[in-house]
C-alpha cells in the first residue's frame, strides 16, 4: 500500500508546484547584504540553503487542501489496486467515513477566501452613563528630600534574608540576641544614603574621558564628524557610532546596551571567554561581543543599521565550538576563528586576537555578476607566525612589550632582505610557541575593558554615628560585617546604588552638573571668541600701522632722493664741498676741531688767535652758500690747522693732531680739487658747466712715471714748489692705487726695491724742503 502511494505523491508533487520560482542553492554560506535582505528570503530545505525573491508570485495552499489531496490520492489507488492482503477491521470504518465526508467537503481545486465581517445593529442597546466622579482630583504629591532621607526606602531581598539568617544563627550560637529585619533595612538604608552624600561631597564623578581613547571594536582612535567616538556614562565604554550601531548622537546621557539593560549584573559573551567590551544581545536573550559577531562567519546582525539583535548562534557548527584558542589555551569556551593562511589551522578567539595585537583586517569588496553589482566584506586574520611583515600591534601585549615587538620586526626585516635560512622556520615556530605560553596571563590580566567599580568609602566616625541610635549586643562587630557585606553587594552590582531613587537622582545630578558645565564652557567659549575677535582686530590695526610706517619710510626715502637730485641740479658745488667736509671730519676721530674753542676753559685764546675757525663754523657757512670757490673752503681748513699749531706747543697732543689733520686733509682737498676741475663748475652761480672741460686723466697710473719723478736728476730743472706739487700728486696716486707695491716678476730686470722709497722717508733734492709724510 505504501509504495504506490509514495509514487502517486511524487507524481502529484511533480504535477503541481507551490511556486513557479526555481530553487537555487547558494554556493556558500554568506550573510545577505542590506540590499539583498530587502528582496530575498533564505529557506533551508533538506540541509541546503535556498534564496527566493519576494517579488515572484506564490500560490497559497492550506494544510486542509494537502490532506484532502492525499486522501483522494489514496482512494484512487484503492480503486485501481487489487484486493488488499489484510482485511480491514471494523474499528477503522467510522474514520474512513469521516475521511470521505472531509473529502466531499474539501474537494480539490476549491479556494478559500478571507472571512467577511458581519454585524447587526441592536436596537434595544442603551449606553450606560459614566459613574459620577468626585469633586477632588487625584494627584501625586512627591515627598521632599528631607522626609525621604528620614524614611527607610530599602527593601530586603532573598539574598539579604539568607545572610541575615546566617548571621543571626551565629549570634544565637554565641549567646547573643538576633537582629531584626527592620534594623537590617534601616542600617543598609543609612549606608546607602551616607555613601551618596559622601560621593556628592567629595565630587566623585565618573572616570575622565581620555582624549587618546580608541574604539574597543575596531581598535582605532580616529573619528570624524559623522562617526565620532561615544562614551558610556556609566562604564565609560568607547565605541564608534558605526561600530556600535548608533546612527544619531543622542541628547543627554548615552548608555551602552549592557549598562542600559543589565546595569547591576555583569554579562558574559557566548562566543568567547573574555569579560568586558562592547556587548549586544542575541535573539535568544544572551549576550555577545559586537566584534565576535562581526568576525565569526555564521553569525550576523538582524538589523545592519543598529547592529542588533545578533542572530545565527545556532548555525555555528559543533567543530568551531570545539576549537582550542592558542592564546588563552581554553577549549570549548566560545567559538574561535582560524588563521587565514592556507594549511594553517591555528585557532584563536576574536577578543584574544584583538588584545594580543594579531593582524585583523576588514576590507570592502565590490563584485560584479549577472545579477548586478554586489558589495561584500572580506575578513582576513592571521596568527602570530603568519602575520604580514611590518604589522604594528594595537593590542595590550604590544603596549606592554614594545621591545620584543621591535626585535621581532627587525628579525623579520632581516629575513626578508637576506632570505630565510635553513631551519629558521622551525626556530620561529618554537619562539612563537614559547612566547604564546607566556602571553595568556598578560592577555587575561593585562588591559581589561571592565569598568572600574567605584564605591564611596564611609569614614569610621560616620559608621559609629549610624549605629549610635541602636542598642543590641556586639553592635560594632555586626556593623563591621554588615559594612563588608554591603560593599560586596555594591561591587557585585557594578557600583549601582541599592536604592533606585539614589541611582536615578545620581544620574539626574550628573546631567544637571553636565548641563551646568556645558553652560560654563559655552560662556568661556563666547568670551574666548570675543577676545579672539578683539585680538584679530588689534592685529589688523597693527598690520595696517606697519604698512603705513613702511609707506612713509619709502616716501621719506623718495623725498630725500628727490632732494638730493634737486641739490645736484641747483647747487652741485655745495654737494661736493659737503662731501669733502664730511671726509675731513672723519679724520678728526677725537673731534678736537668739531666745535669752537671754549673760552671758559681757555680764556687767553683770543689773545693769540684773532680769527678762530672750526668744522661747525665751516658747515654753517657751507649751508649758507658762503663758499664761492674751493680756495675759500681750503683757506678755512688751513686756518683751523694754523690756529691749533700756533696756540699749542709742538709736544702737545693738539699740535700733533693738527699736523696729522693737515697731512690727511691735504690729500682730501687735492682730490676734491681734481674732481672739481674734471667736472667743471661755474664759480659765479655754483652749477655745472654746459660741457665738462677736457683734462688729462690723472688717475691713469704708471709705475714708470713714479720712478722717474723720484730720481733727483729728473727734478733738477723744476722749482721747489713744482717739485713738491709733483711729488704730492704721485703720492696721492699711490695712496689711491689698489696696491701699495708695484707688480714685479723674476723676469723684470729692475726690481721695485731698487727705486721704491717708502712715503715716510720721501725727501726731495733740497734738504731744506720736506715733502708731506
Amino acid at each position: 500500500m505504501r509504495k504506490p502511494r509514495r509514487r502517486s505523491r511524487q507524481n502529484l508533487e511533480g504535477r503541481r508546484s507551490p511556486s513557479p520560482y526555481s530553487l537555487k542553492c547558494s554556493p556558500t554560506r554568506e550573510t545577505l547584504t542590506y540590499a539583498q535582505a530587502q528582496r530575498i528570503v533564505e529557506v533551508e530545505i533538506d540541509g541546503r540553503l535556498h534564496r527566493i525573491s519576494i517579488y515572484d508570485p506564490l500560490k497559497i495552499i492550506t494544510e486542509d487542501e494537502l490532506t484532502a489531496q492525499d486522501i483522494t490520492e489514496c482512494n484512487s489507488n484503492k480503486e485501481n489496486s487489487e484486493q488488499p492482503l489484510f482485511p480491514s477491521k471494523s474499528k477503522k470504518t467510522p474514520s474512513k467515513g469521516k475521511k470521505k465526508e472531509s473529502c466531499s467537503k474539501h474537494a480539490p481545486g476549491t479556494s478559500l477566501h478571507l472571512p467577511q465581517p458581519n454585524f447587526r445593529v441592536v436596537d434595544s442597546f442603551s449606553q450606560p452613563h459614566a459613574p459620577p466622579l468626585p469633586a477632588a482630583y487625584y494627584r501625586y504629591i512627591e515627598k521632599p528630600l528631607e522626609d525621604l532621607d528620614v524614611e527607610v526606602e530599602y527593601d530586603m531581598d532573598e539574598e539579604d534574608l539568607a545572610w541575615l539568617e546566617m548571621v543571626n544563627e551565629k549570634r544565637r550560637d554565641d549567646g547573643y540576641g538576633t537582629v531584626s529585619a527592620d534594623t537590617f533595612e534601616l542600617l543598609v538604608d543609612r549606608l546607602e544614603k551616607e555613601s551618596y552624600l559622601e560621593s556628592r561631597n567629595n565630587g566623585a564623578q565618573q572616570s575622565l574621558i581620555d582624549e587618546d581613547a580608541f574604539c574597543c571594536v575596531c581598535m582605532d582612535d580616529e573619528c570624524h564628524n559623522s562617526n565620532v567616538i561615544l562614551f558610556c556614562d556609566i562604564c565609560n565604554l568607547a565605541v564608534h557610532q558605526e561600530c556600535y550601531g548608533v546612527p544619531y548622537i543622542p541628547e543627554g546621557q548615552w548608555l551602552c546596551r549592557c549598562c542600559l539593560q543589565s546595569p547591576s549584573r555583569p554579562v558574559d559573551c557566548v562566543l568567547c571567554p573574555n569579560k568586558g567590551g562592547a556587548f549586544k544581545q542575541t535573539s535568544d536573550g544572551r549576550w555577545a561581543h559586537v566584534v565576535c559577531a562581526i568576525w565569526i562567519p555564521e553569525v550576523c546582525f538582524a538589523n545592519t543599521v543598529f547592529l542588533e539583535p545578533i542572530e545565527g548562534i545556532n548555525n555555528i557548527p559543533p567543530a568551531r565550538w570545539k576549537l582550542t584558542c592558542y592564546i588563552c589555551k581554553q577549549k570549548g569556551m566560545g567559538a574561535a576563528i582560524q588563521c587565514h593562511k592556507v594549511n594553517c589551522y591555528t585557532a584563536f578567539h576574536v577578543t584574544c586576537a584583538q588584545r594580543a595585537g594579531l593582524f585583523m583586517k576588514i576590507e570592502p569588496m565590490r563584485e560584479t555578476s549577472i545579477n548586478g553589482t554586489t558589495f561584500t566584506v572580506r575578513k582576513t586574520a592571521y596568527c602570530e607566525s603568519h602575520s604580514p611583515p611590518g604589522t604594528v600591534k594595537k593590542g595590550s601585549l604590544a603596549a606592554s612589550g614594545e621591545g620584543q615587538g621591535d626585535t621581532v620586526k627587525e628579525e623579520r626585516e632581516e629575513e626578508a632582505n637576506s632570505g630565510p635560512p635553513k631551519g629558521s622556520l622551525k626556530k620561529n615556530q618554537v619562539k612563537s610557541k614559547q612566547k604564546i605560553k607566556k602571553e595568556p596571563g598578560d592577555v587575561t590580566n593585562g588591559r581589561s575593558s571592565v569598568p572600574m567599580v567605584t564605591v564611596a568609602q564611609i569614614p569610621s566616625y560616620r559608621l559609629n554615628k549610624i549605629c549610635s541610635g541602636l542598642s543590641f549586643q556586639r553592635k560594632n562587630q555586626f556593623m563591621q560585617r554588615l559594612h563588608n557585606y554591603w560593599l560586596l553587594k555594591r561591587q557585585a552590582r557594578n557600583g549601582v546604588p541599592l536604592i533606585r531613587r539614589l541611582h536615578s537622582h545620581l544620574q539626574s545630578q550628573r546631567n544637571a552638573e553636565q548641563k551646568e558645565q556645558d553652560e560654563k564652557t559655552s560662556a568661556v567659549k563666547e568670551e574666548l571668541k570675543y577676545w579672539q575677535k578683539l585680538r584679530h582686530d588689534l592685529e589688523r590695526a597693527r598690520l595696517l600701522i606697519e604698512l603705513i610706517r613702511k609707506r612713509e619710510k619709502l616716501k621719506r626715502e623718495q623725498v630725500k632722493l628727490q632732494q638730493a637730485a634737486m641739490e645736484l641740479q641747483l647747487t652741485p658745488f655745495n654737494v661736493l664741498l659737503r662731501t669733502t667736509l664730511d671726509l675731513l671730519q672723519e679724520k678728526d676721530a677725537a673731534q678736537i676741531f668739531a666745535e669752537p674753542v671754549n673760552l671758559n676753559e681757555v680764556p687767553d685764546y683770543l689773545e693769540f688767535i684773532s680769527n678762530p675757525m672750526d668744522f661747525s663754523t665751516m658747515r654753517r657757512k657751507l649751508e649758507s652758500h658762503l663758499y664761492r670757490t674751493l680756495d675759500e673752503f681750503e683757506e678755512d681748513f688751513n686756518l683751523i690747522v694754523t690756529n691749533c699749531m700756533r696756540y699749542n706747543a709742538k709736544d702737545t697732543i693738539f699740535h700733533r693732531a693738527a699736523v696729522r689733520l693737515r697731512d690727511l686733509g691735504g690729500a682730501i682737498l687735492r682730490h676734491a680739487r681734481r674732481q672739481a676741475e674734471s667736472i667743471g663748475f661755474d664759480t659765479d652761480v655754483g652749477v655745472h658747466l654746459p660741457e665738462s672741460p677736457k683734462t688729462k686723466d690723472f688717475y691713469r697710473f704708471s709705475w714708470e712715471d713714479v720712478d722717474n719723478i723720484l730720481l733727483p736728476e729728473n727734478r733738477a730743472h723744476l722749482s721747489l714748489e713744482a717739485q713738491l706739487k709733483e711729488l704730492l700728486e704721485k703720492l696721492d696716486m699711490m695712496m689711491l692705487s689698489p696696491h701699495t707695491l708695484p707688480p714685479w716678476s723674476p723676469q723684470d730686470p729692475h726690481p721695485p726695491s731698487r727705486s721704491w722709497i717708502p712715503c715716510r722717508t720721501l725727501r726731495c733734492s733740497n734738504p731744506s724742503v720736506k715733502a708731506s709724510p
